[in-house]
Parts: structure tokens; sequence; C-alpha cells
């Protein structure tokens, strides 16, 4: 039994948005470099990713964070961003889904392992919408590079290992992705919030990962 998600890089699809997004963020940072001061800042990220493929409803919320650079004004700025992120399958799912596959009653499933693993590198362009004197509201939108990998997983039947499933060797796939957020003004810190879709382009159909909560300091 093999069935893990499949990852297969679709970069046909997405040619024209990539285009595009890519004159944008390079128009954007050659208008706003001259004027602009570099931050740094950190971020947690809480999201719900869905894969292509027959697993993808037993995977539960995803958690991890990042880093990320800014440059630019409250109007327009530039963010690079790198983020780690986990999820995990959710074991009565998965147990559901064996005892369907398989037969027998779902409470004599036990699974180690299945986890998946998501590294992303995101450019994006900070559009203010809001700008007050403390809380600036803002679209964002760009693209990047997304790694997944899904780990090696055991099935055991009361206690007995049924099968070895092999994990998903790591394989890089574009994303695009936009979203919108707000930022507090704390003195020299700033708090933000925002929440994105990030479509990951893979094969036949586009995985989509959503962060329901990015929360982040920007210094």
């Amino acid at each position: 039994m093999r069935h893990c998600p499949q990852f297969n890089a679709s970069f046909n699809s997405g040619g024209s948005m990539k285009r595009f997004i890519l004159t944008a963020m390079t128009l954007g940072f050659f208008t706003t470099s001259a004027m602009s001061q570099v931050s740094f800042g950190i971020q947690g990220d809480l999201t719900n990713l869905n894969v292509a493929g027959g697993l993808k409803d037993i995977y539960g919320l995803g958690y991890g964070g990042g880093v990320h650079f800014d440059v630019g004004t409250p109007i327009i700025s530039f963010r690079i961003s790198g983020d780690y992120i986990m999820l995990s399958p959710d074991q009565d799912k998965y147990r559901n889904y064996l005892a369907k596959l398989i037969g027998g009653a779902a409470s004599e499933f036990s699974i180690d392992g299945g986890k998946i693993e998501v590294i992303s590198a995101t450019a994006n362009l900070k559009l203010g919408l809001l700008p007050l004197p403390v809380v600036h509201i803002y679209a964002t939108g760009g693209g990047g590079i997304v790694r997944l990998s899904v780990n090696s997983a055991s099935v055991k039947r009361a206690g007995v290992t049924l099968v070895n499933v092999s994990g998903v060797e790591p394989q890089t796939k574009p994303s695009v992705n936009v979203g919108a957020g707000a930022e507090l003004s704390l003195g020299g810190v700033s708090l933000y919030g925002e929440v994105k879709i990030n479509w990951i382009l893979t094969e036949g159909e586009t995985s989509t990962m959503v962060p329901l909560a990015t929360i982040g300091l920007t210094f």
C-alpha cells in the first residue's frame, strides 16, 4: 500500500502569472529602494494544506515559523520571507481512511510518521491601503518556491506492523500567493498579522496552502 500525496511540478500553467509577478516585484523594488529602509523580523504560522492526492483530507493544521526582510515605505514595500511548516496526519481520520481501504475497525489501527514538511521562500509586494498613523492595512501578493516532502510511515493493526509506507522525496515547486494584513506600529517595533492563500503549482490538481494566522514582529 503506497497511498501518499504526489507532488509533480507543472510549470506551464503558471507561466503568465509568474512573469507578471516577477515584473511587478522588480519594478516595486527599484521604485522603493532609493527612499526606503531595510528591516528584519520573525513570524509564526498556522496553516491548512490541501494537497493533491488521496490523502488530502486526513491532515490537520500545520504550524511553524520563519524570518523576513522588508525594504520600502508604508505605501509600498518589498518583503522576502523564509518559512518552515510541519503538518501531521489526523489520527482519527487516518484510521477511518485505512478501515475503508483495507477493512477492519478503525480503532484497531495505529499510524506513526507520515508528516508533511514544507519549506518555502517567497518574495512579495506590500501595497498600503489605509496608512493611518499607528495602524497600516495592506494588500500583498507575490511568488516563490516551495519544497515539499512526506516522511515515511508505519501502519500497525492490533500492535502488528502491516506495512511500512515509503515517504515522498523532497520536491521543489513554484508558488504564487495573494492576501491582506494589518500592521501596528509600537515605537521601534511593528506587530503584524496577515492571511494569504498560497497556490502550489503541482501536476494536475493545484495544491493550496492557507495560513489561517500569520503573526510576526518587524524590528
